[in-house]
């Protein structure tokens, strides 16, 4: 396995969330650096639309805050602070928040990586620095 080039230092709080859609926001903060996966925190509001969907790669999802329904394949389950469920690639599945008394905050990590995340948030963050600059 291929090692990153260097070390990567960070901290999620300080870094720009972008966008995802309506309730959902994104820190990609490893993807293009660690080879072979694509770690990104997610938040996710009371409400967020449901999105079925699936991908190639295989996924880890940890929820850090908050409570929701996880979906893989039909099967719900229940996640809180502590919880992780495992996604087989090219399964579909989705989060639903519903009934939570904050934003869930969860740690996908991802692999292969995603640089379609990588990719777009470095876009992101340019276009800010772009902006304050």
């Amino acid at each position: 396995m291929e090692k990153a080039s260097e070390a990567m230092y960070g901290n999620f709080y300080e870094a720009p969330w972008q966008p995802v859609r309506e309730g959902i926001g994104r820190v990609v903060f490893a993807g293009a650096h660690a080879k072979g996966c694509t770690l990104a925190l997610a938040e996710c509001q009371n409400g967020n639309a449901v999105r079925p969907h699936t991908h190639p790669h295989a996924q880890l999802a940890i929820v850090l805050r908050g409570q929701c329904d996880y979906y893989v394949d039909g099967k719900p389950y229940r996640m809180k602070e502590g919880s992780w469920v495992f996604v087989p690639a090219d399964v579909e599945h989705y989060i639903h928040v519903y009934d939570s008394d904050v934003p869930v905050m969860n740690l996908d990590v991802f692999f292969p990586e995603r640089m379609e995340y990588v990719d777009a948030y470095d876009e992101f963050v340019a276009g800010l620095e772009e902006k304050q600059g």
